[in-house]
């Protein structure tokens, strides 16, 4: 396995208002967030911004949701303005300069970009990882939360390619999680 990193995408406060368990999602991702820094494997942020409304740079709902341990100087957050957290955005350039190769992914909104970032990264050879207890979505009109997150893990896990992996785990069952999950 090479070297780890952790994406965050969208915990922001408008994204993630309505999100399914919200609150046990946030905890899980502060967990991981903690973890890693404890392991030193970079953590990126990735923050969706729209020209208008509530998601726009510097509004209250564009805002990391309070409940989500800020990033410390040293980590980078990345603006993005489309669900792909790769497209038009410096991502890729980054995580090659750390000389990443496999991505756990967690964030919100499930079916959108973090789907969307699972699938870029996967194109783009690295070895994914998306954290089944670490993601979160809302209902829609079609479909509730939990079966989104439920059809999305479906779909993901059946991805192969001779370059690279996607894989589905929970954060208690991360090999790098295992002192936060079973304290000495």
């Amino acid at each position: 396995m090479g070297k780890k990193v952790l994406v965050i995408i969208d915990v922001q406060t408008a994204v993630v208002e309505h999100g399914y368990k919200r609150d046990k999602t946030i905890d899980n991702i502060n967990r991981l967030i903690r973890c890693a820094r404890e392991q030193q494997i970079p953590i990126m942020y990735i923050q969706h911004e729209h020209p208008e409304g509530p998601m726009r740079k510097g509004e209250p709902g564009w805002q990391l949701h309070p409940r989500l341990e800020n990033p410390l100087h040293q980590e980078v957050t990345i603006h993005k303005t489309v669900p792909n957290s790769f497209t038009h955005t410096p991502l890729k350039q980054t995580l090659d300069k750390l000389g990443a190769t496999h991505l756990y992914i967690c964030g919100a909104q499930t079916e959108y970009c973090v789907d969307s970032t699972c699938r870029g990264a996967f194109d783009l050879n690295y070895d994914v990882t998306l954290i089944t207890d670490a993601h979160t979505t809302n209902d829609a009109d079609y479909l509730s939360a939990p079966r989104i997150i439920e059809h999305t893990h479906g779909t993901l896990k059946n991805f192969w390619s001779p370059n690279a992996t996607i894989t589905l785990e929970k954060s208690s069952d991360l090999d790098w999680m295992k002192s936060e999950m079973n304290p000495q």
